[in-house]
């Protein structure tokens, strides 16, 4: 019985996804959503409670039987080491109320990038191998130490961490929906490992099986069973793709870095250029099973509504596309950032 769930981070597309699927659970009678911002109302069940620090989250979580963290990570965040201690802090946290206040189980939605993307890396990877982040891209590196953190839960139950392979979904905003908003998807001459894609629903049926107790502690990776090679990713989601050479891309990306218009950090290019797909054997031993294909859940996310197109932080609305605006910007920036690589 799994009456009460208390989601920190309740504003994290994950979670909004989790709380939905919970509703139809009758074991769960009670969804808490802490956060700093309030999400919108995600059901009966779901109550908004403005997240506290220290002990007073420790107070927050009291009468939970379990606690699920989403942390935020921002991979446009330049303080890179404020926002590692700022993440582990919360976790640590939130592991130390979940004791004190007797919860069951600790869940924690981790992501592949864990493992860093390298040439050299299995395919696909399985829990038992380890975590290699790049230094270059530091939110990977960042959940390796919540994951640790999470993972020294002592409640009854234990603690399960789910590393998810990439969700594409638009509404999500990961790295991958910027790249799926970008006028076109950007690939490195050469390289063309193979990606997956995870839907939205089957990240929720992952967190929901979870939450209930239906998984002994440990790490689990969450990911279809398929993967497309990186040059189909654009012609599933019916997108333009444009190669660069290796310099003239990380050219590019160090110069709207240095320009401050980039979403993310050059270092994670990386994960364009080397494989890490991930084997979900684990959890599908457990009863787990994905709706979805890569392939399927790539086309959907490909054919979802955009509110414009994305250059790196900046959004150009649908409309002023429509105009020939926005499309005449996007493509001009474009071409005079790449020239200027290119010259570098």
């Amino acid at each position: 019985m799994t009456a009460t769930v208390a989601l920190v981070g309740a504003s994290h597309p994950a979670a909004r996804a989790l709380a939905l699927a919970l509703e139809a659970d009758p074991a769960v009678e009670r969804v808490i959503g802490l956060d700093t911002n309030e999400p919108p109302v995600l059901g009966p069940k779901f109550e908004y409670v403005p997240a506290q620090e220290g002990e007073r989250l420790a107070g927050q979580l009291s009468g939970t039987d379990a606690v699920v963290l989403f942390p935020t990570l921002d991979a446009s965040n330049r303080d890179t080491d404020r926002q590692g201690r700022t993440v582990l802090e919360l976790a640590e946290q939130v592991r130390k109320g979940a004791e004190a206040t007797g919860a069951r189980r600790l869940v924690l939605w981790s992501s592949g990038v864990a493992y860093g993307a390298r040439s050299d890396n299995p395919v696909p990877l399985s829990e038992t191998d380890p975590t290699r982040p790049r230094a270059e891209f530091a939110i990977a590196g960042q959940l390796v130490e919540v994951e640790r953190a999470v993972l020294g839960f002592d409640g009854a139950d234990g603690a399960v961490v789910l590393r998810a392979a990439p969700v594409w979904a638009p509404s999500w905003g990961t790295v991958f929906s910027r790249w799926l908003a970008a006028p076109v998807l950007l690939g490195i001459s050469g390289a063309n490992p193979p990606m997956q894609a995870l839907h939205p629903d089957d990240a929720a049926s992952a967190l929901a099986m979870a939450v209930t107790g239906a998984l002994p502690g440990g790490v689990y990776n969450v990911a279809p069973d398929d993967s497309v090679e990186a040059g189909e990713v654009a012609t599933i989601a019916r997108r333009r793709r444009m190669q660069l050479p290796e310099p003239v891309m990380f050219g590019l990306a160090e110069r709207m870095w240095s320009l401050g218009v980039a979403d993310g950090p050059p270092g994670e290019l990386h994960y364009l250029m080397w494989p890490w797909v991930l084997d979900a054997g684990k959890l599908r031993a457990a009863g787990w099973a994905p709706t979805r294909t890569s392939r399927e859940a790539l086309a959907e996310a490909g054919a979802a509504p955009r509110d414009g197109v994305a250059l790196g932080r900046l959004t150009i609305r649908r409309e002023d596309i429509f105009r020939g605006i926005g499309a005449g910007l996007v493509g001009v920036t474009l071409l005079a950032l790449a020239r200027r690589a290119t010259k570098r």
